[in-house]
């Protein structure tokens, strides 16, 4: 049965309507900026002194916090480049969303491994063999002590002090309140993210995007941003196009019958 003319018109205003009304307020793109500063750690042990240096911006509907970095020194090889990477990007990338309470939006985080310092923002020192890991001198080895299956693991941390991170464990570059948390990538455990260490993005997110109830959620995956129900308007608008489709059908199968039995 072909639709009416007057409801295709009704349904066409309401699919409009709908798509309209399901993404608005949706975050997709905001302008990529550079942020860099300077960090100071002091410490009974010694100070400490580094600058933090990331790319921010929202790219596809996510969260995208990218590093450039220079391998200088010894060629480590693609695998283990790959490791490293690897470690670093599904570390970070994996542990939290944002969300307003409608939206979902993935914290991606990418790093780039440039043949130029031109550009980068950090330089590490690649030296072959075993050795104490640090912001800026990097091992083929053993890592800091650890086995080598832990490379992508001691990456993911180091990575964490290129993006503003202080160390969590007795003798490293802790923060102003001497926070020790070793259950943490950032602690003597290499474990996972916390949601503190993402303080910066999120506030960087509720300013340029001037939605202020954006918060950290649980990662649940990729391309999850989530579409709300229908409003109300809609759905009246929906409910007046079926029963003003139905009155038209009940009318004109009355004319028809009417016109048959006229000359049956």
């Amino acid at each position: 049965m072909l639709f009416s003319r007057s409801f295709k018109h009704c349904l066409i205003g309401f699919l409009l309507l709908f798509s309209t009304a399901s993404n608005a307020g949706l975050i997709t793109n905001i302008a990529t900026e550079t942020v860099r500063y300077s960090i100071l750690s002091q410490n009974p042990w010694g100070n400490f002194r580094w600058t933090a240096s990331y790319d921010i911006g929202f790219v596809n509907q996510d969260l995208l916090i990218d590093v450039d970095v220079y391998l200088d020194g010894y060629e480590p090889g693609s695998a283990l480049r790959d490791i490293w990477e690897d470690g670093i990007e599904s570390i970070w990338s994996n542990a939290f969303d944002l969300s307003d309470g409608t939206y979902f939006y993935d914290t991606v985080f990418n790093v780039d491994w440039l043949s130029t310092d031109v550009g980068a923002d950090h330089t590490v020192i690649v030296y072959e063999g075993d050795g104490n890991v640090n912001l800026v001198q990097w091992y083929t080895g053993k890592p800091s002590g650890y086995a080598y299956s832990r490379q992508g693991v001691v990456a993911a941390h180091e990575f964490g002090h290129m993006i503003g991170l202080f160390d969590e464990y007795n003798g490293g570059a802790l923060n102003p309140d001497g926070l020790i948390r070793n259950n943490s990538i950032m602690g003597r455990n290499l474990s996972s993210p916390r949601t503190d260490h993402f303080d910066a993005f999120l506030e960087w997110a509720q300013v340029n995007s001037g939605v202020a109830s954006l918060a950290l959620v649980a990662d649940s995956g990729v391309d999850n941003y989530f579409v709300s129900e229908p409003s109300s308007l809609v759905i009246l608008l929906l409910s007046i196009c079926i029963v003003l489709f139905i009155k038209t059908e009940s009318r004109r199968n009355h004319i028809e019958v009417s016109g048959r039995s006229l000359f049956a």
